[in-house]
This record gives structure tokens, C-alpha cells and sequence, in this order.
């Protein structure tokens, strides 16, 4: 009974600290600082860090290697999908913050959980919800990030068939490649805005780095389309091979596989409807012979 009196003075005295910090940083003008920490550029420096709660600097300081961005063993993995993802969160650091957010959330539902459990006699299932709290509070984060890369991806395969048309229109019209990537990206979506940071990164890169750094923006690494269109783009400015009939043999491509995908889709829905129909039937002809039976 000592040790939950303890935990419970300690949880007080960490709460009225942190709601006076808060009301300090709200009313002094010199005491707002800003909330993202320890975001890194591509070049390994490190911006300024925030003050931390007392709440993530506990679960810092004991998981560094999960919610540190100086010392995180997926800081890597974790730049390549905000990469993928079209950046979600503005740095690695904002991610890093929203993990610990998160990871605190199911921390402290797991803590509830384990107490109804053990108010109502069920010890066994304590130690149990416990860990799956803390194993969901450890994944959510990445696992949202990879579902708004795959999200990304499929609304690409979408946007690419737009951006390929409305760029072999303006190469038949005679518009230089540049140009015409660089109005094609002002039409918008995932697939144009990459056509847009092919152009910028063009003007200031050298050519292969530029195309280094956009094939690290695709949502699908593996996608077929995108990275043939970025080699075809690549062997025109490398080779000057011809452009306009590689783009509009790829926009029939993607027009194919965009047909293809929504008639699976059909098959799928008229596969599914066809089985709920066939339960139906059966629970129909059950509720008018259970009576029967069971008399």
C-alpha cells in the first residue's frame, strides 16, 4: 500500500509541475518554445531542441533507442517513409513526438485495464493486457506511417494516369521535356508532385543525385510504372533516347492495369454479394424450420 502512495505523490507532484510549466510558457512571452525536438537534416545536424515534458522525458530516457532521434535504431527507416508517405509530419523529431504521445496513451489504457483486471480477480490477464498495451503502443506509429504510404501509393497509381496523358499532350505539342514536367506538376497529385521534384531538384542537383532523391519519394519502391517512366526520363537526358512514345506506351499500360484493377474489384464485390445471398437463403429456411425441430 506504501508503494502506490508513493507512485501516486510522485504522479501528483509531476502533474501540478507540469501544469504550471504549462501556464509559465502560456503566459511569458520568453517561455514558448517549440514543440518539435530533435529533427535532423540529411546533412546529420540537429535543430534547436524543445523542452520536453517530464511525462516523454522519463519515457525517453528509458526507450532512447525507440523515441531518441539522436540514438533511434529506425531513425533511418523512419526518414525513407515520411519520404514515401509525402511527409506527414514535417520532421523525423515530429514523428518521434507523436510516437511518444501515442506510446504514453496505451500506457496509460493498459495501466487501467491491468486495474480493472486485478479489482475484479482476474491476475492472471493482467501481466497479459499489459504487454499487448505496450507492444500497440510501440507499433501504432509505424504501422500509421506505413498505411499512409501504401494510401499514397494507391492514389499515385491513380494521379499517374492523368499526369502521363497530360504530359505526352504537351510533348506532341512540341514543349521541351523540362518545361512540360514542370507544367504537368502544376496539375497536382502524388505522381505530378513527383514530376515537380524531379524539375526542382534538376536546377540544383546534379542529374543522377536528383534522380537519387526522387526515387526515394516513391510510395512503392517496387511499383513497375513509376520507376520505368523515371528510367525512360533518365536515358533522355543521359542518352537523348526519345521520350513521347515510352510515355504514351506507359500511359496505355496504366490505363490497362487501371481496368484490370476495377474489374477484380467487381469479380470480388459480385463473389461477395453472391455468398451473403446464399447465407441469407439459408438463415431464412432455418428460422422457418427451427420451429419444427425444436418443438
Amino acid at each position: 500500500m506504501t508503494f502506490f502512495a508513493l507512485l501516486g505523490a510522485i504522479a501528483l507532484a509531476v502533474f501540478v509541475f507540469e501544469l504550471t510549466s504549462g501556464l509559465q510558457a502560456v503566459f511569458s512571452p520568453f517561455g514558448r518554445t517549440h514543440r518539435l525536438m530533435g529533427a535532423r537534416s540529411s546533412e546529420g545536424d540537429s535543430f534547436a531542441p524543445k523542452r520536453r515534458s517530464t511525462w516523454e522525458a522519463i519515457l525517453v530516457g528509458i526507450f532512447p533507442n525507440r523515441f531518441d532521434p539522436e540514438y533511434a535504431r529506425s531513425y533511418a527507416d523512419v526518414v525513407g517513409l515520411l519520404r514515401r508517405a509525402g511527409y506527414p509530419y514535417d520532421t523525423p523529431g515530429d514523428f518521434y513526438a507523436a510516437a511518444v504521445r501515442t506510446f504514453g496513451i496505451y500506457l496509460a489504457l493498459g495501466a487501467v485495464w491491468a486495474g480493472i483486471m486485478y479489482a475484479y480477480g482476474y491476475i492472471f490477464a493482467v501481466p497479459i493486457v499489459a504487454a499487448l498495451m505496450i507492444f500497440q503502443g510501440l507499433r501504432k506509429p509505424y504501422t500509421k506511417l506505413k498505411q499512409l504510404a501504401k494510401k499514397r501509393a494507391e492514389l499515385m497509381r491513380n494521379n499517374m494516369l492523368v499526369g502521363l496523358a497530360t504530359l505526352g499532350s504537351l510533348l506532341a505539342s512540341g514543349m521541351g521535356v523540362q518545361e512540360a514536367m514542370r507544367r504537368t506538376a502544376s496539375v497536382g497529385g502524388p505522381f505530378c508532385n513527383l514530376l515537380g521534384l524531379l524539375v526542382a531538384r534538376m536546377e540544383i542537383e546534379d542529374l543522377e543525385k536528383a534522380f537519387e532523391v526522387t526515387r526515394a519519394h516513391i510510395p512503392d519502391p517496387r511499383d513497375v510504372e513509376v520507376n520505368l517512366f523515371l528510367r525512360d526520363v533518365h536515358d533522355f537526358f543521359v542518352y537523348n533516347r526519345p521520350l513521347l512514345t515510352s510515355v504514351q506506351a506507359l500511359t496505355d499500360a496504366v490505363h490497362r492495369n487501371m481496368i484490370d484493377a476495377t474489374e477484380a474489384r467487381a469479380a470480388l464485390v459480385r463473389q461477395r454479394s453472391g455468398l451473403f445471398g446464399v447465407l441469407a437463403v439459408l438463415g431464412l429456411l432455418f428460422s422457418v424450420v427451427a420451429p419444427f425441430l425444436f418443438a
